[in-house]
């Protein structure tokens, strides 16, 4: 009996041994299963936080650096490295690739300790319509300097305002009996007594704006995906007449023409009318005429210049022609600006994508100045528009300079005689062209 007890025992005590071991790897399995899925799922709430805060950027930023250029790519903080989080204890990595300024696709990694999760989403660019407000005679967004016997006022009893967004002391400066004979808007926050040099050259009032007024730059067409038919025409130096079939829809050479007195016509028959040309130059007492009913798109490539007597649509309708230019070819070979001199007239809007423009002797525009670059006028220059629209450049005049219309600038500096006179009854229209939205819709996320 006594060795039936001593098994019975043993087997009990191996039991026991066995349960515990086995309960021992259980709880280590379980525990390690534990530890793994907080990993993961730590690692996951980095990559999605990661991800939340590029879309919230890129939702409030027009200059967030997570928007690439069209079909490039960006990656932060580089394509192999991980940025610290030391608030979420690990580490992250983004990257997102334009797909044609249609999709943006980011993909954001987490990572914690020594698991990594990846997340990619999908987002729409959202456009929409550029049409800002201009109210007033002149905006800037840093500075106003004024000095001889510059002007600024209204056309007849229309009101009168000149906007500021800084509010850094002398932001607004005065010399000689320059004057604004309207009301002021400065900064958010600012004190006029800091801000505005010489409230003796301000007539109006000096009021502080509760937010900062918001100018941004409509999105340049895209020449690349223009898709004209190559042609190696050019024109110069004599009088013709190009009807739809000699240049619709294609990339011309060039149009040059500084010799003589001649014309070139351009017919646009009764529809609008598009052509892309890698020169277009103009001199002596030479000008293109456009006819019909149709509105007459240019596309320049690298090189507009104008002088002498020349004129392009001098007596036409203003908002019959719109020439874009780009700037971007060639830059060795050509001045990256805009020059129109001597005696000559623009009458159409133009956009420049990074180019300044120049206008000196008594040259003319009527119509949109539109520039990523600055604006210098002198001499006898004149400009009638509904809008020189350079905000993120600067605005320089020296001399009899004549402004009608509304200046928008990062910076406007003024010297001589300079005039300008807010008239809302505008004649030119704006050029239909987009901007950024704000939306960035999500349209997969996995």
């Amino acid at each position: 009996m006594g060795k039936y007890a001593i098994l019975i025992v043993s087997a009990l005590i191996f039991s026991m041994i066995t349960y515990s071991h086995a309960l021992r790897n259980a709880l280590f399995m379980s525990s390690a299963r534990t530890v793994q899925s907080f990993s993961q799922n730590q690692a996951h709430n980095i990559a999605h936080s990661a991800a939340m805060m590029a879309i919230t950027d890129l939702r409030n930023n027009e200059n967030s650096s997570f928007f690439p250029s069209p079909d490039n790519s960006f990656t932060y903080p580089s394509v192999d490295g991980f940025e610290a989080w030391p608030d979420m204890n690990g580490e992250y990595n983004l990257q997102l690739t334009n797909q044609g300024d249609s999709l943006l696709v980011l993909s954001s990694v987490g990572r914690f300790e020594e698991t990594n999760y990846r997340t990619n989403i999908g987002l729409v660019i959202g456009f929409s319509q550029w049409d800002p407000s201009f109210d007033q005679a002149l905006h800037a967004e840093n500075s106003i300097n004024m000095g001889g016997s510059d002007y600024i006022g209204c056309e007849g009893l229309n009101p009168c305002q000149v906007t500021l967004n800084s509010s850094a002391n002398n932001s607004m400066t005065f010399n000689g009996g320059s004057q604004i004979n309207a009301d002021v808007f400065i900064g958010p926050g600012s004190d006029p007594d800091m801000v505005v040099s010489n409230h003796n050259n301000v007539t109006g009032d000096i009021n502080v704006m509760p937010q900062a007024l918001k100018y941004e730059m409509p999105i340049f067409p895209d020449f690349g995906a223009l898709n004209f038919m190559p042609s190696g025409d050019s024109f110069s130096n004599s009088t013709m007449t190009l009807n739809p079939s000699d240049y619709d829809q294609l990339h011309l050479s060039e149009i040059r023409m500084t010799q003589g007195n001649n014309t070139l016509t351009i017919n646009t028959g009764d529809q609008d009318r598009e052509l892309r040309v890698g020169r277009l130059e103009l001199g002596g007492q030479n000008e293109i005429k456009i006819i019909g009913d149709g509105k007459l798109t240019i596309y320049v490539d690298y090189d507009v210049d104008m002088k002498g007597g020349s004129s392009i649509n001098e007596n036409g309708d203003v908002n019959q022609l719109m020439v874009y230019y780009s700037g971007n070819q060639e830059v060795e070979l050509y001045d990256e600006t805009l020059d129109f001199g001597g005696n000559t007239h623009f009458n159409g809007s133009f956009f420049a994508d990074k180019a300044n423009v120049r206008l000196r002797g008594t040259s003319g525009i009527q119509g949109n100045v539109i520039t990523g670059g600055n604006v210098t006028m002198s001499g006898n220059a004149s400009a009638i528009s509904r809008v020189i629209y350079a905000p993120n450049g600067t605005v320089s005049t020296q001399g009899n300079v004549k402004i009608r219309g509304s200046v928008i600038s990062n910076i406007y500096n003024s010297g001589g005689n300079t005039d300008i006179i807010f008239d809302p009854d505008f004649g030119a229209e704006l050029p239909d062209l987009e901007v950024f939205g704000s939306g960035f819709d999500v349209v997969f996320w996995n």
